[in-house]
């Protein structure tokens, strides 16, 4: 996943994270079905505390971007 995340913008990094998801999967660059990287795997590529990336993950859940399907992980929801 393609995401670019600048701590000195003022916005928290967990927001930054949620809407570039959600822009990702508007632009269809994300297709419904695909898996999102693991929390550990997302929090070592943005290099950033995986508690932030779980925060992230779950708020998109809780919108509906994102559901968790047993056994393999997140994905996009339909």
């Amino acid at each position: 996943m393609f995401l670019n995340i600048n701590p000195a913008n003022g916005i928290a990094i967990y927001d930054q994270v949620v809407r570039q998801v959600k822009f990702a999967v508007a632009q269809g660059a994300v297709k419904p079905g695909n898996l999102v990287p693991s929390v550990r795997e997302m929090a070592r590529e943005l290099a950033i505390n995986p508690n932030t990336v779980a925060r992230a993950y779950q708020q998109l859940q809780t919108d509906g971007v994102l559901e968790q399907v047993r056994g393999m992980g997140l994905e996009v929801a339909a």
